[in-house]
């Protein structure tokens, strides 16, 4: 197979290894190096990482495919779903796995840890497909992680942009379990969405603060067992 043929195949792949090259060549190691890196020369392909390759040029359809599962998320989401005026040059990538930050073409694509990995979509562009969080996880992955998202202001952002299904968030928060998460969501929640979702939850009898980036507060709220 001629190399702009192999090509052709690659770019049905957002990201593909040497392996893909050896599959869809039907060709072996020397030689399947040989093609890649005449690919690399002509500009044709891109690399990402050892044996992570592109030939794409959309950065959150390329840090969403590096690894799986994973989804672009956090402050990063924010960004792409026009929820903060905020430039990013970091792109947030949620998942199960251990991996090592990437530089790539003038962005850091950072890799953090959550478990479990759920409540994200596809989202399918002509380059491929982008893999994000529904707003719905896009609200508590913000309180698992808060640093992630930059400040409390920008967290306030989400929550006034973000399009919610109750029974949705609901279901999420319960598979989270995290009982600070829960108060905090669903105070904000009910505070800007007007949506109130406590009947669905047993608290414990502890109070956290609302801004994890703060330790000021001035008043407690019993009902989310918050201090605001």
């Amino acid at each position: 197979m001629k190399a702009i043929e192999l090509l052709d195949k690659l770019r049905a792949k957002a990201v593909f290894k040497i392996q893909d090259i050896e599959r869809i060549g039907y060709c072996k190691g020397i030689y399947a190096k040989l093609i890649l890196n005449r690919l690399k020369q002509r500009g044709l392909v891109k690399k990402i990482k050892r044996n992570a390759y592109t030939t794409k040029d959309s950065i959150f359809l390329i840090a969403s495919n590096i690894v799986y599962p994973s989804y672009i998320s956090f402050w990063s989401a924010s960004y792409f779903l026009g929820y903060t005026e905020q430039i990013l040059n970091t792109v947030q990538v949620a998942t199960t796995r251990r991996a090592v930050p990437i530089k790539f073409e003038g962005y850091d694509i950072k890799f953090v840890s959550i478990k479990p990995v759920f409540g994200y979509k596809k989202i399918r562009t002509d380059e491929g497909d982008i893999f994000i969080a529904e707003d719905e996880k896009l609200l508590i992955d913000c309180f698992l992680r808060p640093k992630e998202c930059g400040n409390f202001d920008e967290i306030i952002k989400i929550f006034e942009n973000a399009k919610i299904d109750e029974d949705k968030v609901v279901k999420y928060l319960q598979i989270t379990g995290n009982n600070n998460v829960i108060k905090r969501v669903g105070y904000l929640l009910e505070t800007i969405k007007s949506v109130d979702i406590s009947h669905n939850f047993i608290l414990d009898k502890n109070y956290v603060v609302l801004n994890p980036f703060s330790k000021k507060w001035e008043k407690t709220y019993s009902k989310w067992r918050l201090k605001i």
